[in-house]
C-alpha cells in the first residue's frame, strides 16, 4: 500500500495530488490537527434540541402497543 501523511499549515482552495496517485483508486480524509474557536464551533446539536423544545402537544406521551413478545428457548 502507499501512503503518504502531509501536514499542511495553511491549506489552499486547490490541493495537488502527488503524480504516484493520479488514474488510481485513492482514499482522501480531511482532518484539522487544532479545534475551532468557541464563537466558531458548530451548535447544530444546540439548535436541533431548542428547536424540539416545547413541541409536544396533548397531555401524555404513550407508545403504539408493541405486538406480541416471542417465547425463546432457555440457555442450555
Amino acid at each position: 500500500m502507499l501512503a503518504i501523511r502531509q501536514i499542511i499549515e495553511d491549506p489552499q482552495d486547490v490541493i495537488a495530488i502527488p503524480p504516484e496517485f493520479r488514474h488510481r483508486r485513492t482514499e482522501v480524509i480531511f482532518m484539522a490537527l487544532d479545534s475551532l474557536p468557541e464563537q466558531s464551533a458548530p451548535t447544530v446539536k444546540k439548535h436541533t434540541l431548542m428547536s424540539l423544545a416545547g413541541c409536544w402537544e396533548g397531555e401524555t406521551l404513550e407508545r403504539a402497543p408493541q405486538g406480541d413478545y416471542e417465547t425463546r428457548r432457555e440457555f442450555e
